[in-house]
């Protein structure tokens, strides 16, 4: 399995859209690692995660092959991480290529994001389906099983992240969120067997949990617990992802801080095979 991160910025992005503070001017001057775009992920060449207004930037720059992807999990409804505009050219007249539906999910909210921006829930002329999903669901597609843990993250919605498994191998993506509820470690405990890549949100970096996200140090203490609870084990590779220009530090000293616990620090562009 392999996971690519295209985006690795929280909603503001990396440099701040509208920002220039110390950080942000620095990640200008520096460049490469430090600059981020919104959220998205894709594993293995044909299930993408969110679709961010920098949707199309990802498959321009970044080598995103769109039309290799035929299933899209969205795990909430906030701007950064749902575009559902880009998915109204999978249809005539302006894609000839695409073929099939694409099968897309996502809770209520982003079902009614959908609605109101006008590109509907999907058909065959649209080319893509929308399937409701609520927390603790499950679903096989693409030959991936994959189950729905709810996020804690806002109380205005029932924001989604992922357990995603297919050939033996398990990936948990768990962003936009803050810590593990008991819940979710009962769930991907009844999911069975072990992790082989972990992704945590990192948004806050060097400051603690803030209620609807995490920081490093939280996820330091989410890694023993999944390995405490024997859902996780020292072959298991661990990603902090999805970082905001509040949270203090450039790549270099986020990714001295990440190898020093033994975690990866995500940025654009970046694949892991496991």
């Amino acid at each position: 399995m392999k996971i690519t991160y295209y985006g690795t910025a929280a909603g503001e992005a990396w440099p701040g859209v509208f920002c220039d503070c110390e950080l942000c001017r620095k990640a200008r001057l520096l460049g490469g690692k430090n600059i981020r775009t919104r959220s998205q992920a894709l594993v293995n060449q044909d299930l993408l995660l969110d679709l961010p207004p920098e949707n199309n930037i990802h498959s321009l720059l970044l080598g995103l092959d769109l039309q290799k992807v035929e299933a899209l999990l969205f795990t909430h409804s906030h701007s950064d991480h749902c575009y559902p505009e880009d998915l109204e050219f999978l249809r005539e007249p302006y894609s000839h290529t695409r073929k099939g539906l694409m099968e897309v999910f996502g809770n209520p909210s982003v079902a009614q994001r959908f609605l109101d921006t006008g590109v509907g829930l999907g058909g065959e002329k649209e080319r893509f389906r929308f399937h409701r999903l609520l927390p603790g669901d499950s679903f096989t597609v693409l030959g991936y099983r994959v189950l729905a843990l709810r996020a804690t993250h806002t109380k205005t919605e029932q924001c989604l992240f992922y357990r995603i498994e297919k050939d033996g191998k398990s990936l948990l993506y768990a962003h936009d969120t803050g810590a593990l509820s008991e819940e979710n470690m009962e769930m991907l405990a009844s999911a069975g067997g072990k992790l082989n890549l972990v992704s945590l949100d990192c948004t806050q970096q060097k400051y603690r949990e803030s209620g609807y996200h995490m920081g490093f140090y939280d996820d330091v203490e989410q890694k023993e617990r999944l390995i405490k609870a024997g859902l996780a084990d020292g072959k298991t590779i661990w990603v902090v992802n999805h970082f905001s220009h509040n949270g203090g530090w450039l790549h270099e000293e986020l990714e001295a801080q990440a190898e020093k616990y033994g975690f990866l620090a995500s940025y654009d562009g970046m694949s892991v095979e496991f």
